[in-house]
């Protein structure tokens, strides 16, 4: 085996941990990398016989890592970064995109913007392998935090652990179902909106006594009436139009779903800064760069045309 064949032997095994890692099984780090079990199970045997030491441990409920698998995952996971920063590097020189890019963004995101700058992207950059996954802002923000991801898409505020680029200044609306006390009211203060029943969107383990998003956006400390706990913005909006109780959205929100509710403004006016977060410690990667060059293509196209 040359060198490079080792190099690209050794980078594999580092990917098959890190997938194991982030799956919790074998079976499904084999299937999404490609190799039968056995073969990714010699793969991480040797790595550990490599280290001397043992990385996982396989139980009847899955593979969890050991102590010594928890203290190395990061340095592993900064060596593939590394890894794969030099590969669309050297492909950018060459005036080729290419490469992985994984992002975390809000349902919202995914579902007003992500559609049509996925298709751009695959259109001029036919090499560059896309993961996406839907998350909170605060899983968005610990995942990249841990590098398990390149970027994020969501709220962004004065957090100095992170670059930021800002993507769209999204209004705060209260919702209300039709023939509400409220609903011929233009404008709306927080406390008329918590003398009512609230549905919260339940942010993880939210309980009923804790803000979800996108009450916590009101930054106000008035404690809302929260009557029921959702995590699905078509539910909410079912909900208050079924007058179980009134809720806040924002304008990216609405604009995915035609339901029977209506919106209001808040007194004074409130708004959330949508936009991309990356890590400050790190450069961003090229396929990242091409992807939020699609992405704010399509932001202004859209913005554009709703004006």
């Amino acid at each position: 085996m040359n060198e490079k064949d080792y190099s690209i032997m050794e980078n594999k095994k580092y990917e098959a941990f890190l997938t194991v890692s982030e799956t919790g099984s074998i079976t499904k780090a084999a299937d999404i990398m490609g190799y039968t079990q056995s073969g990714l199970t010699q793969m991480i045997k040797s790595l550990e016989s490599e280290l001397g030491l043992t990385l996982l441990t396989r139980t009847n409920r899955g593979v969890f890592l050991t102590s010594h698998g928890r203290r190395l995952l990061p340095y592993i996971r900064e060596e593939q970064r590394a890894e794969e920063q030099i590969r669309q590097e050297c492909a950018a020189i060459m005036g080729i995109h290419s490469g992985r890019l994984t992002v975390g963004c809000l349902a919202s995101v995914s579902e007003s913007w992500m559609p049509a700058a996925l298709e751009n992207l695959a259109k001029q950059y036919p090499d560059i392998k896309f993961s996406m996954q839907e998350l909170e802002s605060p899983a968005i923000q610990e995942m990249l935090a841990e590098g398990r991801l390149d970027i994020g898409i969501c709220e962004i505020n004065n957090d100095s652990s992170f670059r930021t680029i800002p993507l769209l200044k999204d209004e705060i609306f209260a919702i209300v179902p039709p023939n509400h006390s409220l609903a011929r009211h233009n404008k709306v203060t927080i406390r008329e909106l918590a003398e009512f029943p609230f549905i919260s969107f339940a942010i993880g383990e939210t309980s009923l006594n804790s803000p979800g998003w996108p009450e916590m956006m009101l930054k106000q400390a008035v404690r809302l009436n929260i009557a029921y706990s959702c995590k699905d913005n078509l539910t909410v909006f079912k909900m208050v139009s079924h007058h179980l109780g009134v809720s806040v959205s924002s304008s990216l929100i609405m604009s995915n779903y035609s339901s029977d509710v209506v919106p209001l403004h808040f007194d004074p006016p409130i708004f959330r800064t949508i936009g991309i977060l990356y890590r400050q410690d790190e450069k961003m990667l090229p396929a990242a760069q091409a992807f939020i060059g699609c992405l704010q293509e399509h932001i202004q196209k859209t913005h554009s045309q709703s004006n």
